[in-house]
């Protein structure tokens, strides 16, 4: 039952949430803010874990389709307990932002207000759901440089932003027969295949065309580039040569989307700290 939780949860990625937030202080200048840090990322975590079961509990009819081994519609977690457990978790962040600031809690507040949303109408729209998500993960890197000019975030920000974009359409391409039997109409269903590829193409180029400005621009260190040639490069370069196919292969695309959002965290950090 435990291991249910914690899948429903999907540590992995209120860890990568986590970890936004913590790429964010690496960028600012000066010894990074080790209480605001672990604050931030403890709320941002919680918000994901939070954002995690309330989408599965408005997912159950297509997950019976695509995902039929998940908790919900395995029927090993109730979804009654998986929503109390995300209302639970939605305070818990909030909270935790609020120990920041009051411009922390509201921010979180607000990005919570923004995750509920999506999950209970946004998810099965096509752009709308995808651009929200994208923007709650920029978000999470932009808190630690809350209510300033994002001079120091803002090349972070923009790679998770597009990066997330590509992931979360390729997910909707993946998810196409579950989201048509709960009704969804997302945007590989409402304008295509072709239209889904091309958007993750797109998103891809720009990550592609960013990749060297902070080297070239902002004065990363040396590790930026090496490390982006090495992890950077080639999950770009599969995910552009699998959209060539006439049916790609959209599980292990957005698998390696995540794989690139995870090597450019670590680019970045090599580059501003190393």
């Amino acid at each position: 039952m435990f291991m249910d939780w914690v899948k429903l949860a999907r540590l992995q990625n209120a860890a990568v949430a986590a970890g936004g937030v913590w790429l964010g202080h690496a960028c600012l200048p000066g010894p990074v803010a080790w209480r605001a840090a672990g604050l931030g990322s403890l709320a941002m975590a919680l918000l994901a874990a939070a954002g995690n079961m309330h989408n599965d509990f408005h997912d159950l009819a297509a997950d019976r389709v695509n995902r039929p081994d998940r908790p919900l519609p395995s029927g090993r977690i109730a979804p009654r307990s998986a929503l109390a457990a995300a209302i639970l978790l939605y305070a818990a962040a909030v909270a935790t932002g609020t120990a920041l600031g009051p411009s922390e809690g509201f921010l979180t507040a607000g990005m919570g207000l923004l995750l509920w949303i999506y999950n209970a109408q946004l998810k099965g729209t096509p752009v709308w759901g995808n651009l929200a998500v994208s923007l709650l993960c920029a978000l999470s890197i932009y808190l630690p440089e809350l209510g300033r000019h994002p001079d120091f975030t803002l090349m972070p920000i923009l790679f998770a932003f597009f990066t997330t974009l590509a992931r979360e359409v390729a997910k909707d391409a993946e998810d196409v027969d579950g989201d048509r039997a709960q009704g969804a109409v997302t945007l590989p269903i409402r304008w295509g295949m072709g239209t889904a590829k091309a958007m993750v193409g797109c998103c891809c180029g720009l990550v592609l065309l960013m990749l060297p400005v902070p080297y070239l621009r902002l004065g990363y260190h040396v590790g930026y580039p090496l490390a982006a040639a090495a992890g950077c490069l080639p999950l770009l370069a599969l995910v552009l040569a699998g959209l060539r196919a006439p049916q790609p292969a959209w599980g292990p695309m957005q698998k390696r989307l995540k794989g690139l959002m995870l090597a450019g965290m670590v680019a970045i950090v090599l580059g501003v700290r190393f």
